[in-house]
């Protein structure tokens, strides 16, 4: 049997430190990666290259040419955008970034909210990995309306198909792993609207 022939990624976005990091994990998994800011370079590319996948930023692919391979849009959520591209490069691992938002820290890998004292001291709480996900898109919106369809696209992956009751039993337990720290009442729930996370 022949190996399988590498996926070929062709990237095309604005200079975005974490779309770096997930396309040098997706080099580090085997992938071919070409990566320009330049639709019309993208486009020849495109013709040539006959790439498997094509990732981007939304206002840039909209003026490229309908592409013949699937597409990814590329929005700034790390975490989210590693999932879906692991559909087609099962041996990617990025690591999580963590999220500051004020005085808080959400450390994916360690698993952790952190918070910074007036003091300049840190106390630590631990948090289950799906309610830190909730808490991480939560913080990067902070001060935000974030709806429970948006929470559900985000932290869930699609096949998981959780219903919009998942969202609020999740954040009920993300209140209390925040209460050692404080922080439980800064997460609001606004009804009929979703949730938001105040900063301070």
């Amino acid at each position: 049997m022949h190996p399988a022939a590498p996926l070929t990624l062709l990237s095309v976005s604005r200079a975005d430190p974490r779309l770096s990091q997930l396309l040098q994990a997706a080099t580090a998994s085997g992938a071919l990666v070409a990566h320009t800011s330049d639709p019309s370079q993208a486009q020849r590319w495109l013709d040539t290259l006959a790439p498997d996948l094509l990732l981007g930023d939304p206002q840039l692919l909209e003026r490229l040419h309908p592409p013949p391979c699937p597409v990814l849009a590329w929005e700034g959520d790390l975490e989210q955008t590693s999932r879906r591209l692991a559909a087609w490069l099962p041996e990617l691992c990025v690591r999580p970034q963590r999220i500051v938002c004020g005085d808080i820290e959400a450390d994916p890998q360690a698993g952790v909210v952190r918070l910074r004292g007036g003091d300049g001291l840190r106390r630590q709480a631990a948090i289950p990995a799906l309610e830190l996900r909730l808490l991480g898109t939560l913080l990067r919106r902070a001060g935000r309306v974030v709806s429970r369809q948006e929470l559900l696209e985000t932290v869930w992956p699609a096949e998981a198909r959780p219903l919009p009751r998942t969202v609020d039993q999740t954040v009920r337990r993300l209140r209390v792993g925040l209460q050692p720290l404080g922080l439980d009442g800064r997460l609001r729930s606004l009804r009929g609207l979703g949730y938001r996370f105040d900063p301070a």
